[in-house]
């Protein structure tokens, strides 16, 4: 129960942080079953795109936002 609650605030947290930093969040199922979590930065020029995926069971929910130097857009 305590594992559900601490998913379900996760994953409230970070649709708040997308709205903060005008980033969106792709939902998708997956083929398979996984549980885990990635998080993933590429540098491109001046320019980081920042990943947080999280997968429960057969779904996935992508976390995605740019920085430049640092600084939200």
């Amino acid at each position: 129960m305590i594992i559900v609650a601490f998913v379900i605030f996760t994953i409230y947290f970070l649709m708040q942080l997308m709205n903060k930093y005008d980033g969106y969040v792709i939902i998708a199922p997956i083929k398979g079953l996984m549980l885990g979590a990635l998080y993933n930065d590429d540098i491109e020029g001046e320019e980081t795109e920042h990943t947080i995926q999280i997968v429960i069971l057969v779904i996935s929910i992508n976390f995605i936002w740019i920085t430049i130097n640092g600084l939200k857009k």
